[in-house]
């Protein structure tokens, strides 16, 4: 051993909330631990569920499908009061919902024109259901 050399010396500050395990520190921080409660209960109290029916109780609800020979090669246009809301491809259907009241259902196949668009006038009610289907009658497109 040299003549001059110094012991090491561990000075070792605590502060509040520390403790020392073995060699390890361990810090507690209750506040911490309070202010994460307090915020899982506030982000969970705004949650609530009810019981109601769903919306298709204040809707009525369209399912519009090809009949079974409309044509592997063709698509479905559907319109709802005019305004196309979707292209059924084999094997599909359209389903959605209807505001109570009337409304004007039509569809036309993809193609070369096969002469006018088919329609039918629904007048929805909330919570039932609608079906139709579009079939060949000859060369006329029909909704059933």
């Amino acid at each position: 051993m040299r003549r001059n050399a110094r012991p090491n010396i561990l000075i070792l500050v605590l502060h509040p909330g520390t403790e020392i395990i073995g060699r390890m520190k361990k810090y507690i921080y209750p506040t911490w631990s309070l202010l994460i409660l307090a915020l899982a209960y506030f982000t969970f109290s705004g949650c609530q569920t009810t019981a109601t029916s769903g919306p298709s109780s204040s809707m009525a609800h369209l399912t519009v499908q090809r009949g079974p020979k409309f044509g592997a090669h063709q698509a479905l246009a559907v319109m709802v009061d005019g305004a196309r809301v979707d292209s059924v491809i084999e094997g599909h259907a359209y389903n959605g919902t209807l505001t109570p009241g009337q409304h004007v259902i039509s569809v036309s196949a993809s193609g070369p024109s096969r002469g006018t668009s088919p329609s039918k006038t629904i007048t929805a009610v909330a919570g039932q259901t609608y079906t139709l289907t579009a079939v060949w009658q000859g060369k006329h497109l029909v909704l059933q």
